[in-house]
């Protein structure tokens, strides 16, 4: 079977999948459809490789080979011992495999994966005098999905291998860090120009102004990265991805406005500007230690985002007194910016005093949280934005509350 005569499946956070599809279009991708998690479309080589190199807010990139059903582990396994792995890669190569079980039938989701490896390994056994390819979890040749949803089954080929959120350039975190995917997200969900300044006033490890950043010079998230299991697939194509990547070398720009992070943390300080030196981008960040509210951003238009304590880790009465703090800062010294905040303390988002114009519900973890955006004007405009608009002018992805 040839893989490219299919679809692939590119794999995001809930909350992201239309600005994944946005992204998908810019790659001129066709067919696209959005389903939960994930957008679907059509592709070749050169789409494939685009996809893992420059999606923003893409998890990953999976190319379904195989899709029949099945009642239990036996029937896995005699349909998978039938499938010409050989096609897909050779024994010299190592090779894992990924799971998702949402299935009554498959009680213990690790052990259909199990049978799945199996299957393989038999497979090679039996054409390969008893020899069979190793496994390898962290770092395999080819990694394998297998998806199991009540009694139907897809076996994937992950063209990624490991997350495509990870960047290679995080060395620390701080406490909750944000994923870089989500972090991706949010800044093109706010719809930021990359003509004025950014600004993440509670930086933590420095995710969301090192996305910003990279979004502000048009350097494709994963160029960087060496690691991706298409490199190892029969057919793979160095030429046409070392000319990619050439291409996406040269499209990188300047950026003419600011980018700062900061944090009342010294630590958080600490790691964000080695993220950044790491990341080579310091000669575009500005890494600050102070508090959101003694925090004075560039004069000019601009766009903020934070990511806040949620209360997790602190008293009631703290966490209420932050996000009035907020709300505060914004009115005092954010003026002629759009000011961004994803949270999932709802009371506490109610005290930071201001109508949002837009609201994003987004997944950050395992917390359903919001993203709420701010347009910050002057006197009595601001005023007349934040409480004027209707719910019917609000473009937003979820109603008022």
């Amino acid at each position: 079977m040839n893989v490219y005569e299919t679809k692939i499946i590119c794999k995001t956070f809930q909350g992201l999948e239309q600005i994944l599809a946005e992204e998908l279009q810019a790659l001129h991708a066709k067919n696209i459809e959005i389903i939960k998690r994930a957008v679907v479309c059509d592709f070749d080589k050169e789409l494939l490789y685009r996809c893992n190199l420059e999606l923003r807010t893409c998890l990953k990139v999976l190319v379904p080979v195989f899709e029949f059903e099945s009642n239990s582990t036996d029937d896995l396994y005699n349909f998978a011992t039938r499938i010409a792995w050989e096609d897909y890669f050779n024994i010299d190569q190592t090779f894992a495999i990924d799971f998702t079980i949402l299935s009554e039938l498959f009680n213990h989701s690790q052990f259909a994966s199990l049978k799945l490896k199996d299957a393989i390994c038999d497979r090679f056994r039996k054409y390969n005098n008893d020899k069979r390819p190793n496994i390898d979890t962290n770092k395999p040749d080819i990694l394998f999905n297998l998806h199991i949803n009540k009694n139907n089954v897809t076996i994937s080929l992950d063209s990624s291998g490991t997350s495509l959120h990870q960047r290679g350039n995080r060395i620390e975190q701080t406490i909750a860090p944000i994923n870089e995917v989500l972090a991706a997200g949010l800044v093109l969900m706010s719809k930021w120009d990359k003509q004025s300044h950014f600004v993440d006033a509670m930086c933590g490890s420095g995710t969301i102004v090192m996305e910003a950043a990279s979004i502000a010079i048009n350097k494709a998230p994963n160029l960087d990265r060496d690691y991706f299991c298409f490199k190892n697939w029969i057919g793979y194509d160095r030429t046409l991805y070392n000319d990619i990547c050439t291409e996406l070398e040269h499209k990188i720009s300047d950026f003419d406005y600011k980018i700062i992070g900061s944090d009342s943390s010294k630590n958080s300080v600490y790691v964000a500007d080695k993220n950044v030196s790491k990341a080579g981008l310091s000669h575009l960040i500005e890494i600050r230690e102070v508090t959101i509210q003694k925090m004075i951003p560039p004069m000019g238009k601009g766009t903020l985002i934070i990511n806040p304590p949620y209360g997790e880790r602190m008293q009631t009465y703290e966490i209420d007194r932050l996000y009035k703090q907020i709300g505060d800062a914004f009115k005092q010294h954010f003026t002629g910016y759009t000011c961004g905040i994803i949270s999932n303390n709802f009371d506490g988002l109610k005290l930071v005093g201001l109508k949002p114009y837009k609201k994003y519900q987004v997944i950050n973890g395992k917390l359903d949280c919001v993203f709420y955006l701010y347009e910050m004007y002057e006197g009595t405009k601001r005023k007349q934005k934040s409480e004027g608009e209707s719910a019917s002018e609000n473009e937003s992805v979820i109603s008022e509350s």
